[in-house]
C-alpha cells in the first residue's frame, strides 16, 4: 500500500493522481461493458429484465 505523505499538498497531489487513474479505469470498463452489451441479443436482454422483477428481497 502506498504511504501517504504528511504534507497536505503532497496528499492532494497523490489523491488527484489516484482519482485520475480511477477515472481512466472507469472509462475503460464502461466502454468494455457497452461493447459487451451490444453483443447480447435483444431478446435475451428483454428476458433478463423480467428476471429482476421476480427476485424477492
Amino acid at each position: 500500500m502506498t504511504q501517504i505523505p504528511a504534507d497536505a499538498n503532497e496528499v492532494i497531489d497523490t489523491l488527484s493522481a489516484q482519482i485520475g487513474t480511477l477515472n481512466k479505469q472507469n472509462a475503460i470498463l464502461t466502454s468494455q461493458l457497452t461493447a459487451a452489451m451490444k453483443l447480447i441479443p435483444q431478446d435475451v436482454l428483454d428476458a433478463a429484465k423480467g428476471v429482476d422483477d421476480d427476485i424477492e428481497d
